[in-house]
């Protein structure tokens, strides 16, 4: 294991979080098969406020997480790279595996939807047939067309470009402007943007706004090591306001079922903004170094993004004719899905090597 220095140019936290985040998802998209809110979902069972509450307790932070990341992986890129060269790199990493990842990994999971929640008996194959030409709600679940979770993608290549422009405008009329002697409060106070950001070209319950926002707070706040060094000082303090969002959120919206929508949504924020606070500032401390693993896991994590959804719909799907035990149905999927994405990833690259 390597330690980093907090003056290098990489830095390991914001890779490992990456990584980790996307290993989050498997257990998410699994439990989505039991949320309690009347969501649709590929592969749906049964309400369990237990599994639910598990989805409430990191839906709030954890894709915010991800975006702030982003941004403050693209300040560093663009020191060492043109912004052509990022642009071009953002259509190879992003658009064309966003394009790949419909018509191969998307269109198995709607089949999989098509036939659990419609008795779809034809082939997957045919099945293109309906993906193609069914636009619905977009979801998915019925079959159609949807981005599903490769949303992110798409999402993230749209607030790429968009940033770019922004960047180069700043850079060209502002050269001067820096967040780096920001205090604490400006950066707790930073919280109320992306709350307004979020009424904001809103599809499908994913704003843009609020997603471009925090790319933006990552470009230009958290990408300052003097900024990241504040926010880890203050982290068992974070910490502490965002276990108690977090309860106060869950337990209003699963166990109270949205008793007070505006308390409720304010305590949502709070756990987005402080746990994307609480959870760099550890990082920066305790996730900040690289081995063989890590190394992987950073490598294949757009990789792992793309391909573990299908897995999880598919061993539901399965798994679903022969039990009807609640945890078989999580937990075996969950384990299998891991070995699978991985599995998957190593067929893809020795495939690269061949070719």
């Amino acid at each position: 294991m390597v330690k980093n220095n907090l003056k290098s140019e990489r830095k390991y936290y914001i890779d490992n979080l990456r990584w980790a985040c996307i290993l989050l998802l498997v257990p998410f998209h699994a439990a989505m098969a039991w949320n309690c809110w009347g969501e649709g979902n590929y592969i749906w069972f049964q309400e369990n406020k237990g599994l639910s509450s598990f989805i409430t307790l990191i839906s709030p932070w954890y894709m915010p997480l991800l975006f702030v990341l982003a941004g403050m992986s693209a300040r560093y890129s663009l020191k060492k790279r043109t912004m052509k060269d990022f642009a071009k790199e953002r259509i190879k990493k992003l658009l064309l595996p966003f394009f790949i990842g419909e018509v191969t990994i998307v269109a198995a999971i709607t089949y999989y939807a098509d036939r659990f929640h419609n008795n779809y008996e034809g082939s997957f194959f045919n099945h293109y047939g309906t993906f193609f030409t069914k636009f619905t709600d977009l979801t998915g679940y019925d079959g159609g067309w949807t981005p599903a979770h490769l949303w992110f993608l798409l999402y993230l290549f749209i607030i790429s470009f968009v940033a770019l422009g922004i960047i180069r405008i700043q850079k060209r009329f502002f050269r001067g402007f820096s967040c780096k002697n920001i205090k604490m409060y400006g950066i707790y106070l930073l919280g109320v943007f992306p709350a307004v950001g979020s009424y904001f070209l809103d599809i499908g319950g994913k704003s843009i706004g609020m997603y471009m926002v925090l790319y933006l707070i990552g470009y230009y706040v958290l990408a300052e090591d003097i900024i990241v060094e504040k926010v880890a000082k203050y982290r068992v303090w974070n910490l502490a306001i965002m276990i108690v969002a977090d309860i106060l959120d869950v337990y209003m919206f699963v166990w109270k079922e949205n008793a007070n929508g505006a308390v409720n949504t304010i305590m949502m924020y709070i756990t987005l903004w402080f746990g994307i606070l609480t959870i760099i500032g550890f990082a920066q401390k305790e996730f900040n170094f690289v081995n063989g693993v890590t190394r992987y896991l950073t490598s294949h994590s757009f990789q792992i993004y793309i391909i573990h959804f299908v897995w999880v719909v598919a061993f539901q799907f399965y798994f679903d004719k022969a039990t009807d035990n609640i945890w078989i149905l999580y937990v075996v999927p969950i384990i299998l899905s891991y070995v699978m994405t991985i599995v998957t990833c190593e067929i893809l690259e020795k495939g690269k090597t061949i070719v």
